[in-house]
């Protein structure tokens, strides 16, 4: 918008030569906008370019529509990778549940070897103390 200070100032000059006084002047100016009339937007302009806001917003609108399809794709991948992780995670706790009970029956298992193993030396080393001890007394009643 120009502004229009040279042509309001001659009009001013113009009143008061006129024998309008300089309140009523300055009075009249005031309530004049400081623009050409050609410089205001018309109703029509408005609307037009209110139209094409419009349509700008209704094309980032269906963007917006389009990334939260997108956005739920992934969500529902999400999931399904979730459920996943979740089967997985049950057939592992089951394995680690397994190999444990496994591994006890095996710490078990040993604990009775070794004491079977153990009890088996002690009974030989008995037998073979009995059988010095035997042939021991008979060297010496020969």
């Amino acid at each position: 918008m120009t502004s229009q200070y040279g042509s309001r100032l001659k009009f001013r000059t113009w009143m008061i030569e006129r024998d309008l006084d300089e309140e009523t002047a300055d009075a009249i100016l005031e309530s004049m906008l400081p623009f050409e009339w050609s410089d205001i937007a018309r109703q029509g302009d408005m609307v037009a370019r209110f139209d094409s806001m419009d349509k700008r917003f209704l094309q980032i609108d269906q963007q917006f529509d389009r990334v939260d399809e997108r956005f739920e794709k992934i969500d529902q991948r999400f999931l399904r990778i979730d459920e996943r992780f979740e089967a997985l995670s049950s057939r592992m706790d089951t394995g680690f549940y397994r190999l444990q009970t496994q591994i006890s029956s095996l710490a078990s298992d040993f604990h009775s070897m070794s004491r079977a193993v153990v009890l088996a030396v002690m009974a030989m080393a008995v037998t073979l103390a009995v059988l010095v001890l035997t042939v021991g007394v008979a060297a010496l009643n020969t």
